[in-house]
């Protein structure tokens, strides 16, 4: 793989991008932005409409949230993104950061750029590699894409020298700090190839951060309410800046716990030394890792003949460096996983050790569109949350909330309210529908007191069937495009039933559905929850309701009487009524989560995180 010039692996992450430079006769060193080899993906576009990127990016966003994009990388699925008073193609925005790395590169070396290596997530299709492709075809000489787990199996193979014989599979957990990821590979004579991926977008380190500064608010909110209040919902730039430095203070304090036991986290404003402890952090991450390790032991379930030819795991992205995480998956998969020191860097330079004609790369050169390989037997499962737009108002800049932007990032969980968990004892509901659920981040009313929201389960949630969900049946007829011939046509949903956890205990959901979903034999299905007519329950005494209305449509195909979906596009809203009284308010989400289902003749029924029924209208 030598060649002239210089050659540039890059991971272009959720929250970090990560370069790794390789020159003529050397080995690959990362390279360092502001003193750093981890540089913000963020975006800032100043009053010079210029698009700034990193602690830039970070800086200027406290003057100018409105302007600022914390996570460029979900934006993927827009065409353009509105940052202040200036519409920006989703190809700009992921340039920006890609001409950072170029601009660092040409001022380390006088070595020319001859190849660049980008990385993707396993399961992007390809309008996404094509987006990413243009976006970089712009700031980049030949560019080459390499799936993210087939990077990081060939850095612990070739670099970190972890057996992974022939024939043998590996799980790929890419824990980072916006999203998760899960992949299972297998090594071929020629490199490797995935056979599965699943996804979760409201798992990351960023969920962790939260819970930590939650338990802060918690702790010492009551002491000054006001005073908190200023950190949690800045509106000045000198409290959007203490807000940040209290976000960064905690991540700080978190990783130094992956190395001591015990450390102190600096509280802007009230000018507080706080205690944080290695078993405090691992029982506030506990749900989160606890949510990445159940979905990583369902990929390996449904992987055909993967459990039985699994011979490692590879740690990858920087919140899986957490001890809690190693340990939480060796007792799961009884196979030690391997880490490294430093797991943000093992795919940036894992891709520069993949082969250029090997089957997980896609190649473009200036002035081409790219030719897509296929590296995949048939369709990927993909499970990932995928909301559209964002709340009202620009949250503070720089705390990893989402402003209020054009469009939508693919993977967000409901607009910016995921970031903001620290004001929320509450978390989600859900209301099961065709593609899973169907979610809203309920955030209490001012002046609710703690413990009166709701959470979101951790892991599965029971079902509510008055019986134990049945085996599906599996339909031997199916379309060309792998749907079940059984469910092609038009359905209403009947009745609709989900759990939730309100005030610390569980809380039936049910409805009377009005959703139409349609399916076609060319593998899409459309929702339209016009007519939904939402799900409903009393707790205390005081009626909760959540009332849908928009639509949604996705890619799916059935197997053994489980559907998949993926390639989602919604466009609506959630919202949650306490009482009369409107609780929240937030874009339509879907979780996709792989479902069991039955079909026979003119009815239907879906389990997993509740049920629901529907007859067949056409």
């Amino acid at each position: 793989m030598s060649g002239a010039g210089a050659r540039l692996g890059i991971d272009f992450g959720t929250y970090h991008t990560v370069a790794v430079l390789a020159l003529p006769g050397r080995e690959p060193r990362p390279m360092l932005f502001d003193g750093s080899p981890l540089l913000r993906s963020a975006v800032c576009a100043d009053p010079d409409h210029r698009l700034l990127v990193g602690q830039d990016a970070l800086h200027t966003g406290l003057s100018l949230p409105q302007s600022f994009e914390p996570h460029p990388k979900l934006c993927v699925d827009d065409r353009t993104v509105l940052l202040g008073e200036r519409e920006v193609t989703v190809e700009d925005l992921f340039a920006a950061p890609l001409h950072r790395v170029a601009s660092q590169a040409r001022l380390v070396t006088t070595e020319p750029v001859t190849e660049a290596v980008l990385t993707f997530p396993a399961a992007w299709g390809t309008q996404r590699r094509t987006t990413l492709l243009t976006a970089a075809r712009q700031v980049l000489p030949t560019v080459r894409l390499v799936a993210e787990p087939v990077a990081a199996a060939h850095f612990f193979v070739e670099v970190a020298g972890r057996d992974l014989p022939v024939g043998r599979c590996a799980v790929v957990y890419d824990f980072g700090a916006g999203t998760f990821d899960v992949t299972v590979v297998r090594r071929t004579g020629d490199g490797y190839e995935v056979l599965a991926t699943e996804g979760l977008a409201d798992c990351g380190g960023l969920d962790i951060d939260a819970a930590i500064v939650a338990r802060l608010g918690t702790t010492i909110g009551g002491r000054d309410e006001p005073l908190w209040n200023r950190l949690s919902q800045p509106t000045t730039t000198s409290d959007r800046r203490a807000r940040q430095q209290l976000w960064a203070n905690v991540r700080a304090g978190k990783e130094m716990l992956s190395r001591s036991t015990s450390t102190m986290i600096h509280v802007p404003l009230f000018d507080l030394e706080m205690p944080l402890g290695r078993e405090e952090l691992e029982e506030l991450a506990e749900p989160v890792v606890a949510r990445t390790v159940e979905t990583t032991r369902m990929v390996l379930a449904r992987t055909e003949g993967a459990a039985s030819a699994l011979a490692a795991v590879f740690l990858s992205g920087g919140s899986s460096r957490m001890p809690a995480v190693a340990s939480a998956l060796h007792r799961a998969l009884e196979i030690a996983p391997s880490v490294v020191e430093q797991p943000e860097l093992v795919v940036a330079e894992g891709s520069l050790r993949t082969r250029s004609d090997g089957p997980a790369a896609d190649t473009m050169h200036a002035g081409t569109m790219p030719t897509v390989h296929t590296q995949v037997d048939g369709p990927v499962p993909v499970g990932r949350l995928l909301p559209v737009g964002g709340p009202a108002g620009g949250p503070a800049a720089g705390t990893g909330a989402r402003p209020t932007n054009a469009g939508s990032p693919v993977g967000w969980v409901a607009g910016a309210w995921r970031h903001r968990r620290a004001r929320f004892v509450g978390v989600m509901v859900a209301a099961v529908g065709l593609l899973g659920a169907v979610t809203v981040t309920a955030a209490l009313a001012n002046g609710e007191e703690p413990g009166q929201g709701t959470k979101l389960l951790a892991g599965p949630l029971p079902s509510v069937s008055a019986t134990a969900s049945p085996t599906p049946v599996v339909t031997p007829s199916v379309t060309a495009a792998g749907v079940d011939s059984c469910l092609v046509g038009v359905w209403r949903a009947v009745s609709s039933q989900s759990i939730n956890k309100i005030d610390g205990r569980d809380v039936q959901f049910s409805g009377d559905g009005g959703t139409i979903q349609t399916y076609t034999a060319d593998g899409r299905v459309k929702l339209d929850f016009t007519k939904d007519k939402g799900d409903t329950a009393t707790v205390n005494g005081v009626k909760w309701r959540q009332e849908t209305r928009g639509t949604a449509t996705a890619n799916v195909y059935h197997r053994n009487g489980i559907e998949y979906v993926s390639s989602v596009r919604a466009k609506g809203t959630v919202t949650l009524y306490r009482g009369n009284s409107r609780n929240n308010r937030v874009p339509l989400t879907l979780i996709l989560e792989p479902t069991e289902y039955i079909c026979v003749g003119d009815t239907m029924r879906f389990f997993g995180n509740g049920s629901s029924e529907w007859v067949r209208v056409r």
